[in-house]
């Protein structure tokens, strides 16, 4: 499937997010105002962390971000979604195909890091 970007039908999501100071590795937390629930498998990176020889941060990861389990994602797909629509924020699928934060349309997953996360089924 050539918008693909993320997948794996066992284990799930892991992506870098950008979170708010005090997010906790392991404790549950939210991406943006959507209401996806993220689990950081590692510490909130700071700026200080990157500067200090004796810290270890986790490859990639950027001032500001953790890895996130992205808990209810299987697939993150590569798909034009409107610029309005916020990260973190819902996306819903219009009738005319186009992915916006319209409510009038069907709710398929979030934007996370400019991809839409499609959620689960339920």
């Amino acid at each position: 499937m050539k918008t693909r970007a993320h997948g794996s039908p066992d284990q799930g999501i892991t992506l870098p997010l950008t979170m708010p100071e005090g997010t906790q590795e392991g404790i549950p937390a939210t991406y943006g105002d959507g209401g996806l629930v993220v689990v950081p498998v590692t510490a909130r990176v700071t700026a200080d962390d990157l500067k200090n020889p004796a810290k270890n941060p986790p490859q990639g990861l950027r001032a500001g971000q953790a890895s996130c389990y992205l808990a209810g994602v299987q697939l993150v797909l590569s798909v034009k979604i409107a610029a309005t629509v916020a990260e973190g924020g819902k996306v819903y699928k219009q009738p005319d195909g186009t992915f916006s934060e319209a409510a009038g349309g069907t709710f398929v997953g979030w934007k996370v890091n400019g991809k839409l996360a499609l959620r689960a089924s339920q």
